[in-house]
């Protein structure tokens, strides 16, 4: 299940840093005296932890999505019940009818509760995969990253879609086209990032229909794919991180196996990318989306002594973990049976 909490701020990459540290500095900092236990969520001794929660109290409620509506999701809770919660966010674009979600909300007196966050699966097929499979056969691929050198995903991606899944795919000197039109056109200030000039292609294309269809119609496409790889933090835990539906190792056999027999859990947070896919048919109808993490860009040396950085292209280098990936990826879309061979 994915999680997005609004409001919400990433805890302190500092705890990363943890993960270099030896037990014996825990046991050191415990014997000088080192202050009782501290929420992580909120910062606060145990004592001030229930005033807090008197002060926000939330109720949470599992269930299917029976309505979604831009600021507005309704729920059917299991003993049968219906929940309609105001939302901040339009969740139209991640969730579906038939949607199973669990929502953390505020309770209102006199009007709908609003909700604080919302758990939804990691993959959605807004329609039935037979679907997609009878109406899409070409594709433009519309990749961003905010990690830098990501073009070997790009292209496995294409490769794979074409390989596996039997579509073509447009020229990438197409989607190039696409972006330079946009550029020319005035069209794009919103989505540039004016400190490093980048043009982020998710922000322009924002969720407009009439966008997605115009892109669509000049590639000559039947369908949109876009492909956005982001920067998030992966929680560890004992040398293994776990984020997005994925798990990783931090370090090399040798070194988890002293952390699991630690008597301390070493917990903490690496930068990670996950990648994002949604696929638009060619009106502009959201038609499939995904979301997976895909490599860990911090690790430990060799020696197991301090992390250093993991630049994304020697993650992808391991092509047999790649492909293991994309067809995890693409499982629900991909005739049964399917995989691309390795290059």
């Amino acid at each position: 299940m994915q999680t997005l909490v609004l409001g919400g701020a990433p805890r302190r990459r500092l705890l990363a840093r943890c993960l270099a540290v030896i037990p014996s500095c825990v046991a050191l900092g415990m014997m000088a005296g080192a202050p009782g236990p501290v929420s992580p969520a909120l910062g606060l001794p145990p004592a001030s932890i229930g005033l807090e929660a008197q002060k926000h109290e939330t109720r949470k409620a599992s269930g299917l999505v029976t309505d979604i509506q831009a600021r507005q999701l309704t729920l059917q809770s299991k003993d049968g019940s219906t929940l309609v919660l105001t939302t901040f966010a339009d969740y139209r674009d991640r969730v579906t009818v038939g949607s199973e979600v669990t929502a953390l909300y505020y309770p209102q007196d006199s009007r709908n509760p609003v909700l604080k966050s919302l758990e939804y699966p990691a993959e959605t097929l807004f329609v039935p995969a037979r679907e997609v499979a009878s109406r899409v056969h070409r594709i433009v691929l519309l990749p961003n990253s905010q990690v830098a050198d990501a073009d070997a995903l790009y292209d496995a991606v294409r490769d794979y879609v074409h390989t596996a899944l039997g579509w073509y795919v447009a020229p990438s000197y197409l989607e190039a086209e696409v972006r330079r039109r946009a550029q020319q056109s005035g069209s794009m200030l919103p989505a540039m990032d004016p400190r490093t000039g980048n043009f982020d292609m998710t922000g322009y294309l924002g969720k407009s229909q009439s966008v997605i269809a115009s892109v669509a119609s000049e590639t000559r496409s039947d369908a949109v794919l876009e492909l956005d790889v982001f920067q998030v933090e992966a929680p560890v835990s004992r040398l293994e991180a776990s984020w997005d539906g994925i798990e990783e190792p931090v370090a090399g056999t040798a070194a988890r196996t002293l952390a699991k027999l630690s008597m301390f859990s070493r917990r903490g947070e690496l930068p990670a990318a996950t990648v994002e896919f949604k696929l638009w048919d060619a009106t502009g109808k959201l038609l499939w989306r995904n979301r997976r993490g895909l490599a860990l860009l911090e690790v430990m040396n060799g020696k197991g002594t301090h992390l250093e950085d993991r630049p994304l292209p020697v993650a992808l280098g391991d092509m047999p973990r790649i492909q293991r990936w994309m067809d995890t990826a693409f499982k629900s879309l991909a005739p049964r049976g399917a995989s691309a061979p390795l290059p």
